[in-house]
């Protein structure tokens, strides 16, 4: 649905983004809490007691791990929390200035461009079968948004799966799905690849490897779609790959740049953070890489370690027409915002 609705909703939340950014420059991670729990509770405040029972469970409830990358048509559950397209205009407003505040200006372009991806597909003839449509994601929060208690919060539908935590004062995000179909595709004039760098990043890192590291990286298997994506909670995959210790610091460096586009999609202070741990354990972590090097054909890549599982995989070729990304984000030692 390319349609006066998703470009009204896209403009919206451009403006809250400019906002927000113009009141958060340099926040604390205090303050980023703090604001992502003012305009969660602005939002919230904004629904009628039906719409609120919805969108605020409790923090305890076991419907979190309720989430799912498939299409509305295929999830097999009812998703969590407040359906886009049950909300009215003030109602989606207030929702995408919550999203535009409690992610970076990097993280809210991305949903913006799933859901985007979303509404070329929604012109399918397979689309109402399967629930492709930009109304089709749902926004929940687990506890009372709060500045200084522990809440989380969950956005998604087809191909995006945010699960955000705030524990003890400290933003987390994980378990997250970011996927994208098309790939690549126009919007009123502008071309958008959302997950382009993530693909292309991962690339250049392999062709930059010494030849040494290259070949280790380079692994026989790799999973159908991903080892720990929807229903796989506590999955660890094979322990393989390149030893990043051995690295180039010019290699390592540029392995925490493509971390950096998944821990980014948080606020800055909490992604800061979140870098800061996973570079002290850079030693630890390994790189995987299956299919062809040099930007073609099918690939998939992972990067892990003790606290940290990226998976990248392409559902047929790399810059193939439309193209079809899936990637899982983790931090296996604290899931939900619970330590594991």
């Amino acid at each position: 649905m390319r349609s006066g609705r998703l470009r009204v909703a896209l403009l919206a939340a451009g403006v809250a983004l400019w906002a927000a950014s113009a009141a958060m420059a340099d926040p604390s991670a205090r303050d980023e809490i703090a604001a992502a729990a003012a305009a969660a509770d602005r939002f919230l405040q904004t629904l009628d007691p039906a719409q609120t029972r919805a969108a605020v469970l409790p923090p305890g409830s076991s419907l979190i791990v309720n989430w799912s990358n498939l299409p509305a048509g295929m999830a097999g559950f009812e998703r969590n929390g407040v359906r886009i397209g049950d909300l009215n205009a003030a109602q989606r407003e207030a929702m995408y200035d919550f999203l535009a505040v409690a992610l970076s200006r990097a993280g809210i372009e991305l949903v913006h461009g799933v859901i985007a991806a979303e509404g070329v597909l929604a012109d399918a003839s397979r689309a109402s079968r399967l629930g492709w449509h930009p109304d089709n994601y749902w926004l929940a929060f687990f506890g009372e948004p709060s500045a200084s208690g522990d809440w989380s919060w969950q956005f998604g539908g087809h191909h995006l799966a945010l699960n955000v935590a705030v524990t003890g004062g400290v933003m987390s995000m994980s378990p997250s799905f970011i996927g994208i179909e098309p790939a690549a595709f126009a919007l009123d004039g502008s071309e958008l690849a959302p997950l382009s760098d993530h693909a292309a990043g991962a690339v250049a890192l392999l062709d930059a490897l010494p030849a040494e590291q290259r070949d280790a990286a380079i692994v026989g298997g790799r999973p159908r779609d991903l080892y720990a994506g929807a229903g796989r909670d506590g999955v660890t995959p094979p322990t393989e790959g390149s030893r990043v210790a051995g690295w180039p610091a010019e290699r390592q460096r540029q392995l925490l740049d493509l971390i950096s586009l998944w821990v980014g999609v948080m606020p800055p202070a909490a992604a800061e953070r979140r870098l800061a741990e996973i570079e002290a354990e850079l030693p630890e972590l390994r790189f995987a890489w299956h299919g062809p090097a040099g930007g073609s054909g099918s690939i998939y890549y992972r990067i892990q370690g003790p606290t940290l599982l990226i998976e990248f995989s392409t559902r047929g070729s790399l810059g193939a027409e439309g193209g079809h990304y899936h990637s899982i984000y983790r931090n296996p030692s604290s899931e939900y915002g619970r330590d594991q």
